[in-house]
């Protein structure tokens, strides 16, 4: 009868442990608590032409960081399946490392989606097409009304069903600026819009439409960090692109926020919006 060499038995055994793991494993702990910093929360919206995806999101994580708690998280699974002398048995021969591979293999871990479930609610902007004129003092009535109707057309609401808020939007916008929709809300239903499209391939990227309701419009001045807001009747809908959103807090590229304009814990009036995969034909103002 052939002898069977003790690194036969150590392989079976390493064969075995793997076929007994579950089905997965979640690695990387984050406390209850935890939460993205502005700093992460810009990087992870920031665009990124050589990462989409899952890779672009873990890349806003201190690697070391993320690499330490998953080698703990594997530390502590095969502590729970093996004793001190099957790990030295299994190590040993070189085997405990295919084990050790398996358990990351069925790793689920979400740490970005935890710290944004840990992150609370975050004010957005979305630019819009329109472009509110500076110097409304020097507008006669008809030109008020043309940059109100302007403006109107430009969010996808009715002109008289909001002729009030227009004309104060205008009559306050003494800068001018760029014309925008205005929310706070959760970071994951962003999150997940923009990641369907920039994780996408070329020619497979999703249309994403966006709708809100009864929204809060803003006309801001990124130079010299002026701007008003009013609330208007009416839903808005509109393909959604990535590169028309804004992340608006105290230390946001690009110019004057409407958190530096107004100071920090800044709600508007309007509602989340809603995000819904869609045909192109259809993503059009509601």
């Amino acid at each position: 009868m052939a002898e069977i060499s003790t690194d036969a038995i150590a392989q079976a055994a390493a064969d075995l442990v793997i076929s007994r793991l579950g089905e997965k494993y979640e690695l990387v702990h984050i406390d209850q608590g935890e939460r993205l910093s502005e700093e992460q929360l810009h990087r992870l919206f920031a665009e990124d032409e050589d990462a989409s995806g899952l890779d672009h999101a873990e890349g806003v994580l201190d690697f070391d960081w993320l690499d330490e708690n998953r080698y703990h998280g594997t530390q502590h699974v095969l502590g729970e399946l093996l004793d001190d002398d099957a790990r030295e048995f299994l190590e040993k021969h070189d085997v405990l490392d295919q084990v050790r591979h398996a358990i990351e293999e069925r790793d689920q871990s979400d740490p970005i989606g935890d710290l944004m479930n840990g992150t609370g609610p975050q004010l957005f902007r979305y630019r819009l097409d329109g472009e509110a004129e500076a110097e409304p003092w020097r507008f006669s009535d008809a030109k008020a009304e043309e940059v109100a109707r302007a403006l109107a057309a430009a969010a996808g609401v009715d002109f008289w069903d909001n002729v009030g808020a227009l004309q104060e939007l205008v009559a306050h916008s003494s800068y001018g600026g760029g014309l925008h929709i205005l929310w706070r809300g959760d970071v994951r239903p962003v999150w997940d819009a923009v990641n369907k499209i920039r994780g996408a391939l070329p020619d497979a990227k999703p249309t994403i439409t966006v709708q809100w309701t009864d929204p809060e419009l803003l006309v801001l001045d990124t130079w010299n960090g002026s701007g008003h807001t009013v609330k208007v009747r009416g839903t808005v809908r509109l393909p959604f692109d990535p590169a028309r959103l804004s992340l608006d807090t105290e230390r946001a590229p690009g110019g004057y926020s409407w958190t530096n304009v107004v100071g920090g814990g800044y709600q508007p009036e309007g509602d989340e919006p809603q995000f819904t995969e869609t045909h192109t034909e259809e993503a059009q103002h509601g």
